[in-house]
């Protein structure tokens, strides 16, 4: 499957079925074999990246905005671990490059195909209702 077709798809299975609160994200400057979507903060984001080289796909949420930002955002996430990792037992929470972070796993995927996209939808939606009621509460 094609990057754009896989991508494309992602967003239109994701989006069909989140529930009705979550289904307006924005999409966030994402290109080639990247997605990012977001709730009004394109610094804090969900990604779907398929690292090629590694045979993976990442999904996640991460934290690229301003170093002092990001801090927050992995401490509040780091105190909550036991709560994420209830619903979500792969994720993992890590500082990253350029003092941004991230909380996320990956998936086996050598090539993008309707097995990987079928889970990735799942994996996103997961991670999505599961962190966004979270994140409402770290920004307010």
């Amino acid at each position: 499957m094609a990057p754009a077709e896989f991508f494309s798809g992602l967003r239109k299975n994701l989006k069909s079925r989140l529930p009705r609160d979550l289904k307006a994200f924005q999409l966030g400057r994402g290109r080639g074999r990247l997605l990012k979507l977001h709730y009004g903060h394109p610094e804090i984001h969900y990604e779907a990246w398929h690292h090629t080289g590694a045979g993976r796909l990442e999904i996640g949420l991460h934290f690229e905005g301003a170093a002092e930002a990001n801090q927050r955002a992995f401490d509040y996430f780091r105190e909550r671990m036991v709560e994420v990792k209830a619903r979500l037992p792969r994720a993992e929470l890590e500082p990253w490059d350029r003092g941004w972070s991230r909380l996320y796993e990956t998936l086996p995927a050598p090539q993008l195909d309707e097995a990987v996209l079928s889970y990735a939808v799942e994996r996103l939606e997961a991670y999505i209702t599961t962190l966004q009621p979270m994140l409402l509460v770290f920004l307010a």
